[in-house]
C-alpha cells in the first residue's frame, strides 16, 4: 500500500468503492438523476391494475356485461361508455396475448351489442365508438354477424357530412371508417377517414391542446380523450399527419402535470403581461359557457398515461402512481374533484362511487397502453395465468404503491331491497365524526327528499326512504340517486322506485 492511502480511514475507502460500483445515473450527485434511476426499476402497475379492473367485470357481469347503474338516464351513452368500452379493452388485450378467454368475453359483449343496436344506436357521430368495437370483435373472432352489424352502423356514418364529424365525435368516426376500409378496402371509407384527419389540424391550438366543443377554447380531459382516437387510428392509417399531432398534445399535457402526475387547470397568462392574469384549461372557462365542468374526471390520468407511454415519456410513471390513488380495488369514481351541484343535468353522473363507465373506458385505455410495447416476461407471466383461469390472475406480485392504501374510507352501502317498492334502508358508515346530509334527487337533479343530516359520529348508521317526497306525496316510478355527503366526501347509489 502506497504511503497516501495508508493514512485513509478504511470506511472512506469502502464508501468510494461502492460509489464507483453505482450505476453512472446514481453516481452524478444529481437528485433528479437519482429519481430517474429508482423510476426505471420501479415495476409498472399497468398489467396489475388492468388485471383488477377485469376481476371486478367478470364478478358483477349479467348476460355477459357489466352495466353502469345510470343506463336508465341514457341508454347509448350508458352501454357505449361501459359495454362498447370493455369490448376495445378486451380486443386490445387479444392482441397482445390471444387465447379463449379474451374471445369469450370478446363474443360476450359484441353479442349483448347487436342484439340491442336500436337502442344502442344514437345516430350522431358518436356511434363510431360502437362501429369500431362491432368490427374489432368480427377481427378477434370471425363471426360474420358482427360484420354485418358494424357495417349498418358504418353505412350511416358515412352519409354523415365529413364537417359535422369534428374533434371527439369525429375520431369516433375515423376509427369506425378507418377500421372499415382496412377490412374491406372501401375507398369511400378511407377518403372520409383522411378528410376528417385533414381538418382536425384547424382545431389544434397553438399550445398543442384540443376543445371540447368550443373553437379556442383549451381542455386538459379532451385533448387525452383526442389522443386515445388518434394512438389508435395511427396504428390502422399510418397518415404521416398524426404523429405531430400527438408530440404536441404531448407538450401540452407534461405542461399542465406537476411532480405527483395530477393535472392543474389553471396558471399564470404566458402572453398577458398584467398582474395576476390567469389562463384556465378546462373547457367552461376557457371560452365554452354552455358545456360542462371537464375537470377531475378519473379516466383523465389514464388518458394521459397512455399519450406518454406512446412517447416513452419518463413522466409516465408519476401519471400511473396518481392513477392509482384514484383506485379502490379494481373500482374508479365519476371523479375525483369539481363535482358540479345537484341543478347541474351533468350530476347523475359525476357522483357515482363506483363508475362502471368511467372504469370501462380506464380499461380500454389501459388495454390500448400495453398494446403499444412490448411486454417484460413478468407481465406476460401475469397474462398467462389469467387466461389459464388462476385465481391469482392479474394480482400485483409487489407491495402496492397506491397512496393512502389502507385508510377507512366512507361507506354508501347499496340499498335494500333494490328495486323500491314499499320503502328501502339506506346504511352507510363514517370512519370518523363528519357532518353528514343524505338525500335522494331524481335524474335531472332535483333535489326530492332530505333523509338526515347534522353531525354524526363514527360508525354504522342508517336511514328508511319511503319512496315518497318532502311533500309525503309518493314519488313517481323510475330512477332516482341518494347521496351522501360527510365532510367533503360524497357517495353515492342509485334506487330504481316501482310501483
Amino acid at each position: 500500500m502506497s504511503r497516501a492511502l495508508r493514512f485513509v480511514p478504511t470506511w472512506f475507502l469502502v464508501a468510494m468503492l461502492g460509489l464507483l460500483l453505482l450505476p453512472a445515473g446514481a453516481r452524478a450527485g444529481n437528485e433528479h438523476h437519482g429519481e430517474d434511476y429508482g423510476a426505471r426499476h420501479e415495476r409498472d402497475p399497468l398489467v396489475p391494475l388492468i388485471g383488477r379492473l377485469h376481476r371486478y367485470f367478470r364478478t358483477h357481469e349479467v348476460q355477459g356485461v357489466t352495466m353502469d347503474s345510470r343506463y336508465a338516464i341514457s341508454p347509448s351513452e350508458a352501454i357505449r361508455m361501459g359495454v362498447v368500452s370493455q369490448l376495445l379493452g378486451y380486443a386490445e388485450l387479444e392482441k397482445v396475448r390471444p387465447g379463449r378467454r379474451y374471445r369469450r368475453e370478446i363474443r360476450a359483449h359484441a353479442d349483448f351489442l347487436i342484439t340491442r343496436l336500436d337502442t344502442v344506436r344514437s345516430h350522431s357521430p358518436f356511434d363510431g365508438m360502437l362501429g369500431y368495437s362491432l368490427l374489432q370483435a368480427y377481427e378477434r373472432t370471425g363471426d360474420p354477424a358482427y360484420l354485418r352489424a358494424g357495417r349498418l352502423v358504418v353505412d350511416e356514418l358515412k352519409a354523415i357530412p365529413t364537417w359535422q364529424c369534428v374533434l371527439n365525435g369525429g375520431l369516433m368516426v375515423a376509427m369506425a371508417t378507418a377500421d372499415w376500409a382496412n377490412l374491406t378496402g372501401d375507398d369511400v371509407a378511407r377518403r372520409k377517414t383522411a378528410d376528417i384527419l385533414v381538418q382536425l389540424a384547424g382545431y389544434q391550438n397553438v399550445d398543442g391542446s384540443f376543445p371540447h366543443w368550443c373553437g379556442g377554447s383549451e381542455d386538459i380531459h379532451y385533448t387525452g380523450w383526442m389522443a386515445e382516437e388518434l394512438v389508435l387510428l395511427q396504428r390502422m392509417t399510418h397518415d404521416a399527419s398524426i404523429e405531430p399531432t400527438l408530440a404536441r398534445m404531448r407538450g401540452f399535457i407534461e405542461g399542465r402535470l406537476d411532480s405527483t402526475g395530477r393535472s392543474h387547470y389553471e396558471g399564470p397568462c404566458v402572453d398577458d403581461p398584467r398582474e395576476g392574469c390567469v389562463r384556465y384549461y378546462d373547457s367552461q372557462r376557457s371560452g365554452c359557457s354552455y358545456d360542462y365542468d371537464t375537470r377531475g374526471w378519473t379516466v383523465e390520468p389514464a388518458y394521459n398515461a397512455q399519450l406518454l407511454s406512446h412517447f416513452r415519456s419518463p413522466t409516465y410513471r408519476a401519471v400511473m402512481r396518481f392513477l392509482l390513488t384514484l383506485e379502490d380495488g379494481g373500482t374508479f369514481s365519476d371523479k375525483y374533484g369539481y363535482i358540479p351541484p345537484p341543478s347541474d343535468p351533468e350530476y347523475p353522473w359525476s357522483i357515482a362511487d363506483t363508475s362502471v363507465a368511467n372504469m370501462s373506458i380506464n380499461f380500454w385505455v389501459l388495454a390500448t397502453t400495453l398494446n403499444g410495447r412490448a411486454l417484460t416476461r413478468e407481465e406476460e407471466d401475469v397474462l398467462d395465468r389469467e387466461e389459464a383461469g388462476s385465481p391469482t390472475c392479474g394480482s400485483d406480485p409487489g407491495p402496492g404503491p397506491a397512496v393512502g392504501a389502507g385508510v377507512p374510507a366512507v361507506r354508501l352501502l347499496p340499498p335494500g331491497p333494490n328495486p323500491v317498492r314499499g320503502g328501502c334502508t339506506l346504511q352507510f358508515e363514517l370512519p370518523a365524526p363528519a357532518q353528514v346530509s343524505l338525500a335522494v334527487f331524481d335524474v335531472s337533479g332535483r333535489r326530492v327528499r332530505d333523509l338526515l343530516g347534522g353531525w354524526r359520529a363514527a360508525g354504522a348508521a342508517a336511514a328508511v326512504w319511503d319512496g315518497r317526497d318532502a311533500a309525503g306525496a309518493p314519488c313517481a316510478p323510475g330512477t332516482y340517486f341518494v347521496r351522501l355527503r360527510a365532510g367533503a366526501e360524497f357517495r353515492a347509489q342509485r334506487v330504481v322506485l316501482a310501483r
